[in-house]
């Protein structure tokens, strides 16, 4: 790509779904291009559900490492060189009941990500395959007992999203506006503390001029008010159509298998050259 006096300061991107292949992979171009443009003084957030832990070992295996992190949906940020900037975790009693509120187990499956690890209520193998770059990996607990510690985020896994309808309906009438939730997939329901999403972390991190020059691409419901907050909001291919309803002005790029972040940035960059 051309050296350019470039019109976006700042790229920022969710993960899965996004920058990430379906097999949860990083992809070469995808890397070669962020590797280019970092080195060039281009500024790149991750800004995504998963946690610290998972994505710093995810970037740094790729070389990157001259990041922010902006992991479980806002509640934590991270500078990969200079350690941790900001943590917004749910108050522990909050995090008990909603671990423990009733549902269909063979339906559904609750977590959370904690200062020291993620935890489940049932083991559930095939969940590794989206951990394999990094190694991350849960912990079966009883929630009934289990000592939380810096709950980042709750969230309820299941097939499909029939199964998590009456338990966000649950949280919404147990906890109102004390709580966040949101749907990273249609499949995950997320729950943080009130005032966590990707959009305040970057409002946290970024004076309001720099988000004005910032591109942003997501896939999820997560998503929406971080690419309503930036210069250009990009979507995905394969996002979830409930995104695409909420924010039907936004362009949608190519999808995560064709690694549709990498080949929108080349090409912006390149034009600008």
């Amino acid at each position: 790509m051309a050296n350019s006096s470039a019109i976006y300061s700042t790229i920022i991107s969710d993960l899965d779904g996004t920058l990430l292949m379906p097999d949860h992979h990083l992809g070469k171009l995808t890397v070669d291009t962020l590797t280019d443009l970092t080195q060039r003084g281009i500024q790149f957030v991750v800004a995504t559900g998963r946690p610290f832990l998972d994505v710093h070992a995810i970037f740094t295996a790729a070389g990157l490492d001259d990041l922010y992190l902006i992991t479980s949906n806002g509640a934590r940020i991270d500078n990969m060189k200079s350690g941790n900037l900001y943590l917004n975790t749910l108050d522990n009693d909050i995090a008990r009941k909603l671990t423990t509120l009733s549902f269909d187990p063979e339906k559904v499956c609750v977590n959370t990500y904690e200062a020291n690890g993620w935890f489940i209520d049932r083991d559930v193998p095939e969940l590794a395959t989206f951990h394999q770059d990094s190694g991350f990996g849960y912990q079966v607990v009883d929630f009934h007992h289990h000592q939380f510690q810096d709950v980042e985020k709750v969230f309820f896994l299941a097939r499909d999203g029939e199964p998590l309808k009456p338990i966000e309906e649950k949280i919404k009438k147990l906890f109102g506006n004390s709580v966040k939730w949101t749907y990273s997939a249609p499949h995950c329901l997320e729950v943080m503390n009130a005032d966590v999403s990707k959009a305040s972390a970057l409002q946290h991190l970024f004076p309001a001029h720099k988000l004005e020059s910032a591109i942003a691409f997501g896939d999820g419901l997560n998503d929406v008010e971080m690419l309503s907050l930036v210069k250009t909001g990009c979507i995905m291919e394969n996002a979830d159509p409930r995104l695409v309803l909420e924010l039907p002005h936004l362009k949608q790029i190519g999808s995560n298998a064709e690694q549709g972040v990498a080949t929108h940035l080349i090409r912006i960059f390149e034009k600008e050259g």
